[in-house]
């Protein structure tokens, strides 16, 4: 998924072109080699699911989500950067589509704002990507996924 994402945005479309003449892309395409080059596709090197660790990273044990999230937070506290989406993209074995997984967070009007764009986001993914499953997407406020990036990164 990230690698067409990355091949299409680099591409000479016009909508490419447009996407990219409006849009910064922040790019991480693989968190975990590590744990994958060992076999393992939800753990890292030392054996932690980093789906599970966004809450409270430490640096010497998942150093790779302290320092994505800790980006992250820099560009939402920016105040000349407008960061509106944060994308965990995955695949799944039982998935033959892609999908996203939304949290509904509204505690002020800028949350209710972002949750408008967020769910727009998906509307208009499942009207212009023909593997994209608006159906299979899950937008809920699961507690659960506590710990998980959609959970945890602005």
């Amino acid at each position: 998924m990230c690698h067409g994402l990355i091949e299409f945005l680099l591409s000479s479309t016009p909508l490419a072109q447009l996407l990219r003449k409006h849009i910064t892309f922040m790019i991480v395409p693989m968190l975990n080699p590590d744990g994958v080059f060992l076999g393992n596709y939800r753990t890292a090197f030392c054996g932690l699911d980093l789906n599970r660790q966004w809450a409270n990273p430490a640096e010497w044990l998942v150093p790779e989500n302290y320092h994505v999230k800790s980006l992250i937070k820099e560009l939402a506290d920016d105040p000349w950067i407008s960061l509106d989406f944060v994308i965990d993209m995955h695949a799944h074995s039982t998935s033959m589509n892609a999908f996203c997984f939304v949290n509904l967070v509204a505690d002020d009007s800028r949350d209710i704002s972002r949750m408008q764009d967020e769910l727009t986001f998906l509307r208009l993914m499942s009207i212009n990507c023909k593997m994209f499953s608006l159906n299979s997407s899950r937008i809920c406020c699961d507690p659960s996924k506590l710990g998980t990036g959609r959970r945890e990164l602005p």
